[in-house]
């Protein structure tokens, strides 16, 4: 699937934020974190059916968003389902059943820019038909075979298990309408009383959508993994935000987190990695529980994540080494996307267009110590970038022409 770079470098030169896809095609400064991440849990946690959390940790403009889709991308490409969900204000991090909703709207599998989980089942009945690609037969035979064990085999929830049964049934069966009814209710639509009623279930009783959100959460992972897909990844983006609530209610948060953290490391066969997006001050709020304390704790001094330590929880972004290195690294990346996919349209030379990116870089850095600068350096760079292209000059106002007076009106 190609990359809409030109659509990445308006965004960020609009808001500096990061793209929602190609994110790993210009990071800087952690190869060797992501490919310790890969190596430990995508690969080696993940094929032993384990599970884990990380929580990343830095201020507004570090780059968190950024390495969730870096990470995201790593993921996919390693053959993992993944989702991205934003806990912003309007999302009230206490309800589980919510937050599964959000995850079963934006679950995706390798290969597919469609999401959601009618997506997710049609993708898991061809990931098993793979088996078999030259015999049709052997590969239908498979799939009935794969689909009849699914309530046997130990998935977190029960009645997630029979409705996803019943589902893949449907969809094999071609009952499409079937189909996208099922497909709601494991979508998190289990209060409605107009579908239970189709579907001829139980609605849950809204004293049960907690439990039930996070055993959903967990069994969907649980039917990833059971479709030879390699795992999941979950990313929480602007959890802080979600987390920003008076005391009583973020007593609630931790103790939620902690439930979450509690089942997660008790599932079987789950392969999933929830990682959280958090600014420091968040961080030291969620340690004021005590078990959560321990939880996300380093082990001892110089024993953190870029310590080496990859089974450290935190992997902390205000970590960083020469910032105008960075930053020029942030910049060339962006310049050698643009000149591999349009250099042939571009007058000006490369070598002209990475010494402006690096004279950026050092004004940025001296000006701005704070870790958020990468924001600033990605979205002054996006905006160079969009006027050599559209412009050939680096500078919009370089282009700039006043409008011309208009006739007057007879």
């Amino acid at each position: 699937m190609s990359t809409d770079v030109i659509g990445m470098l308006e965004q960020m030169a609009e808001t500096g934020t990061a793209p929602d896809e190609g994110c790993s095609l210009f990071g800087v400064g952690y190869a060797t974190a992501f490919s310790r991440l890969k190596e430990v849990y995508l690969e080696g946690a993940f094929q032993k059916g384990r599970s884990a959390e990380k929580f990343v940790i830095g201020p507004f403009g570090s780059g968190k968003t950024h390495f969730l889709h870096h990470l995201v991308e790593i993921s996919r490409e390693l053959g993992c389902a993944t989702a991205v969900v934003a806990l912003n204000r309007d999302i009230d991090c206490t309800q589980n059943l919510l937050i599964f909703q959000e995850i079963a709207r934006s679950i995706r599998i390798p290969g597919q820019y469609r999401r959601g989980v009618s997506g997710l089942l049609e993708g898991c009945l061809d990931r098993v038909q793979c088996e078999f690609p030259d015999d049709p037969v052997k590969a239908k035979k498979l799939v009935e075979h794969w689909v009849e064990g699914i309530d046997q085999d130990n998935i977190f929830d029960a009645r997630f298990a029979s409705i996803a049964k019943r589902a893949l049934k449907a969809k094999l069966d071609g009952e499409m309408t079937h189909f996208e009814a099922l497909c709601r209710w494991l979508s998190g639509e289990v209060g409605d009383r107009t579908l239970a009623k189709e579907l001829g279930t139980t609605p849950l009783a809204k004293s049960e959508h907690g439990r039930f959100g996070l055993s959903a959460t967990l069994s969907l992972c649980q039917l990833v993994r059971r479709a030879n897909f390699k795992g999941t990844v979950i990313c929480f983006d602007e959890a802080e935000q979600g987390f920003s609530v008076d005391k009583r209610h973020f007593e609630r948060i931790q103790s939620a987190l902690q439930s979450g953290i509690n089942a997660t490391s008790l599932l079987s066969k789950g392969a999933v990695l929830f990682v959280y997006a958090i600014t420091p001050d968040v961080g030291e709020r969620l340690e004021e529980l005590p078990s959560l304390q321990q939880r996300l704790a380093d082990p001892g001094p110089t024993r953190g994540f870029f310590d080496g330590n990859t089974y450290a929880p935190k992997i902390d972004l205000t970590r960083r080494g020469d910032p105008a290195k960075e930053l020029q690294g942030i910049g060339s990346s962006l310049v050698s996307l643009l000149y591999v996919h349009f250099g042939s349209e571009l007058q000006m030379p490369k070598a002209e267009v990475l010494a402006r990116v690096a004279r950026e870089a050092k004004d940025i850095a001296e000006s701005d110590a704070a870790v958020s600068n990468r924001r600033t350096m990605a979205k002054r760079t996006a905006a160079m970038l969009m006027s050599l292209k559209t412009t050939g000059s680096l500078d919009f106002l370089a282009q700039h022409h006043e409008p011309q007076e208009c006739e007057p009106e007879v």
